[in-house]
This record gives C-alpha cells, sequence and structure tokens, in this order.
C-alpha cells in the first residue's frame, strides 16, 4: 500500500522501493534514446565487476561489507565503485 512501510512498485510516476537504509521514494526518467558507446561500455565494465564480485569467498565480501560500514552503502556497492574502472584486476 502507497502509505505503509512497505511499499514497492509503480504509481504513476513515483517508483517506492526499500533498501538497506530503509525505503525510499523516486520519480520514474524513462531511458530516451538508444544507449550510446559510453553508456554500453560502462555497463559492461559493472557486469564486469559484478561477476567478479560474484566469484569472492564469503570471507572477502565481509571484509569488504566491514570497509563500508558507516559510508551509507554496501560492500558490494564498495567493490564496484572501487573495481569499475579495472576490469583486468584480480578479484
Amino acid at each position: 500500500p502507497l502509505c505503509s512501510l512497505d511499499a514497492h512498485g509503480r504509481v504513476g510516476g513515483l517508483i517506492f522501493e526499500g533498501g538497506p537504509y530503509g525505503q525510499y521514494v523516486k520519480t520514474h526518467v524513462p531511458q530516451r534514446g538508444r544507449p550510446t558507446a559510453a553508456q554500453l561500455y560502462q555497463n559492461y565494465l559493472f557486469g564486469v565487476a559484478a561477476d567478479k564480485w560474484r566469484t569472492l569467498t564469503d570471507e572477502k565480501k565481509e571484509l569488504w561489507n566491514k570497509d563500508a560500514a558507516g559510508m551509507q552503502m554496501t560492500g558490494f556497492n564498495l567493490y564496484i565503485k572501487r573495481n569499475i574502472h579495472h576490469p583486468e584486476w584480480p578479484a
């Protein structure tokens, strides 16, 4: 439901979501046109970094989570932020 503590989904132009830091609302902005070459490359880099995250052991993921504590992000987000532009780096 719209005014509940667990609202999620889309109503009109609003998107209701929840994350590790609580619920939030954002406006829906439709993508216009085809993605540029730069956007496609960025998506590729994100995919490579996300694939490498999935290969990490639980112990390594927990270290990333500890490093991210207090930064208002998850260990996954911190890992992506630090590794997205270096796809050749080992996990």
